[in-house]
């Protein structure tokens, strides 16, 4: 079926997102699995957790559960988004929105924008019409619940990620498929670097940590690099 002319505004910032986050790479953890669970069962699942845990790379991976075809995904930037695509089309079956009320901290505009059209996105997926993947960091949104009376898409839908919950062998498989789409060669003790990693992750997830130690600059700190990777986040 053709594309109607007043969704195509969505379809390339979705595909660039998709493409720079969703590959082979991404590593399927218990949480993931969780999640998965939350948005077959649920039809909406929120990802939540510190910086760097990987929410976003998740929602990517998790739109594209089950064979969903990037073409049938949407991923919406504001509340007007929402209200500018015809979902009377059916054109597409799952939605993506990312930091919905902001990146840092909560965002008012934002959130009493979103307000408005909540309990829509709610209904369609109780109604099985789409599923609905939200990224926020937690504080966020436990700041915005106290401003979201009679929204109930926040309560009983959400997923944390906590690097401290990772198992073992997922930090391994995490970094070591990080290394290995980074085309980077050398030996890396992962055993080791798993060990200095454990309890470190208070505020910045592993996943982004690992990203930033696969690089040509830091991967020659070895191991030792886990121990405080919080002093190379600028």
């Amino acid at each position: 079926m053709a594309l109607p002319i007043d969704n195509f505004v969505f379809i390339d910032a979705t595909f660039r997102f998709l493409k720079t986050r969703a590959d082979e790479y991404f590593v399927k953890t218990n949480t993931y699995n969780e999640a998965s669970k939350t948005l077959a069962e649920k039809h909406i699942v929120i990802l939540t957790g510190h910086p760097g845990e990987g929410k976003t790379a998740m929602a990517a991976n998790l739109a594209l559960e089950g064979g969903v075809r990037p073409e049938n995904c949407v991923k919406l930037e504001s509340a007007r988004d929402w209200e500018d695509v015809n979902w009377s089309l059916r054109c597409f079956s799952t939605v993506i929105i990312d930091d919905i009320f902001g990146g840092v901290s909560l965002d008012h505009e934002r959130l009493s924008d979103w307000k408005r059209v909540l309990n829509d996105i709610e209904q369609r997926a109780k109604d099985n019409e789409l599923q609905v993947i939200v990224t926020s960091r937690r504080y966020i949104i436990e700041e915005a619940k106290e401003d979201m009376d009679k929204i109930t898409m926040f309560n009983n839908n959400n997923v944390h990620l906590d690097s401290r919950y990772l198992t073992a062998n997922e930090m391994k498989q995490i970094l070591n498929a990080i290394l290995e789409r980074n085309g980077i060669q050398e030996d890396v003790n992962l055993n080791d670097c798993v060990a200095k990693a454990r309890g470190v992750f208070n505020f910045f997830g592993f996943p982004e940590c690992a990203v930033l130690f696969a690089t040509e600059t830091l991967i020659t700190r070895g191991p030792d690099f886990f121990k405080r990777p919080e002093c190379h986040f600028k």
